[in-house]
């Protein structure tokens, strides 16, 4: 394979909200490790890609029409998605591509609007999370153009490959998914019988452990990670309720009697709180790589109690720098279980799927809404007072915490996303062949 074009929302360190950001660099990093010339069409905010190009990667704006940078989210990335469609067959007709990958629910548009189209490279999307966004905001129009009520699953039924998490799988062909979130779960399951599903996992996208610890600077927050309490735990994720903001503010509560501090870090470029919090929580400004490196490997713990994960990118990141890591299994959580550091907090199946009609509430009102968690939370005492106990059992143990890997570079190279992408493609074109 020679080169591949993306189409991605977010992308380290142009725009960034969320983990899909890093994920995508890295995986582009990777491409261009292998010698493949990886373009990475973004959309156009004014923002200087000149930092980030190489001879082999190659971010590129999509210019959108100027109306849409209000418009609800959907119908941002549906406006990208359109610029994008020409921008890619001009790309196939001048340049070629040996694949084209769609990331995420942003980039689920672009299949769809690029439908009968004659290009014979293989289509990959990549399915990062399940966040499914009600497709209220689209035109008519533009909801006949999708083959079900579900954006994610209409491009998981026109993709040539779909990736995701072994642990989404599972969930698909274990539970039923509620709402819409069934139709995606259908779509999941038919297309691993129909051969088209490449399962990943989040060991194949982790970075460098840094080798040096963070230099002090006039921006530094190493005098706020000195001045934390000890014994903490640390909720490493950004503050909000799919990732367990929800049930790691009941547990707060809960702890601080026991004489254990949880800390969290704040929003990029919050001044203050967005919204009130319980007792039992210590707050962080935004940190660095490096400086989250030092929060993790200072706490008793890192606690990951997530609605729902694509690939745990987090988690894994936890234990590959050698911190005790406690997570419940949801999604890409499941390939965590045996993990060196990991440590499973039980969760029932009915727990679990308690968990997947809190998320589809979530997507479908806010999902940052702290009210909707308020409705659901009496139903997930029982789950809570498993994270209290399995932390103050990791905290009384006072479990060494050395940083370590359990994992050699061997092992993290055959996982490596873009070895397994270029594997699969190559097997696909070698079927194709006969």
């Amino acid at each position: 394979m020679k080169s591949v074009t993306m189409i991605s929302w977010d992308f380290d360190p142009f725009y960034v909200r969320g983990g899909s950001a890093y994920a995508t660099r890295r995986l582009a990093d990777q491409l261009t490790a292998l010698g493949i010339e990886t373009r990475v069409l973004l959309p156009d905010r004014g923002n200087s890609f000149a930092g980030g190009a190489t001879s082999l990667l190659k971010p590129t704006p999509v210019t959108t029409r100027a109306d849409f940078r209000d418009a609800a989210r959907v119908l941002q990335c549906a406006e990208f998605c359109r610029a994008a469609v020409p921008l890619v067959e001009q790309i196939q007709a001048t340049s070629g591509s040996d694949a084209v990958i769609a990331h995420g629910d942003e980039g689920a548009m672009f299949f769809v609007m690029r439908n009968g189209s004659g290009s014979s490279a293989p289509t990959v999307f990549w399915l990062h999370s399940l966040y499914d966004p009600s497709l209220a905001p689209l035109s008519p129009e533009q909801r006949r153009l999708l083959s079900s009520q579900s954006l994610l699953a209409s491009a998981v039924m026109k993709a040539d490959i779909v990736v995701t998490s072994q642990g989404i799988l599972k969930d698909a062909e274990d539970l039923e998914w509620p709402g819409r979130l069934n139709e995606l779960q259908q779509a999941l399951v038919n297309a691993s019988s129909e051969n088209r599903v490449l399962t990943v996992e989040s060991v194949g996208c982790l970075p460098e452990i840094a080798k040096h610890p963070a230099e002090r600077n006039s921006n530094s927050n190493l005098d706020s990670l000195s001045s934390l309490p000890s014994p903490y735990v640390l909720f490493p994720c950004r503050p909000s309720i799919d990732k367990g903001r929800g049930i790691f503010d009941a547990f707060a509560e809960r702890l601080k009697s026991h004489g254990i501090a949880c800390v969290a870090v704040q929003r990029p470029g919050a001044a203050k709180l967005q919204r009130p919090t319980r007792d039992g929580v210590r707050w962080l400004p935004w940190l660095g790589q490096d400086e989250l490196l030092i929060a993790m490997r200072n706490a008793t713990c890192t606690v990951m109690p997530s609605l729902t994960e694509g690939f745990g990118l987090a988690a894994a990141e936890s234990i590959r720098a050698g911190v005790r890591t406690l997570y419940h299994e949801v999604g890409g959580h499941h390939d965590l279980d045996g993990q060196p550091h990991a440590q499973k907090v039980p969760l029932t199946r009915t727990e679990r799927e308690r968990l997947y009609r809190l998320w589809l509430e979530l997507v479908d009102t806010d999902p940052d809404s702290s009210s909707v968690w308020s409705r659901h939370e009496s139903s997930l005492q029982r789950l809570v007072g498993n994270w209290v106990e399995a932390i103050r059992r990791v905290v009384h143990q006072q479990i060494d915490g050395a940083p370590g890997t359990g994992l050699n570079d061997t092992q993290l190279a055959k996982e490596r996303w873009a070895n397994k992408l270029c594997d699969r493609i190559a097997a696909g074109a070698t079927h194709e062949s006969h």
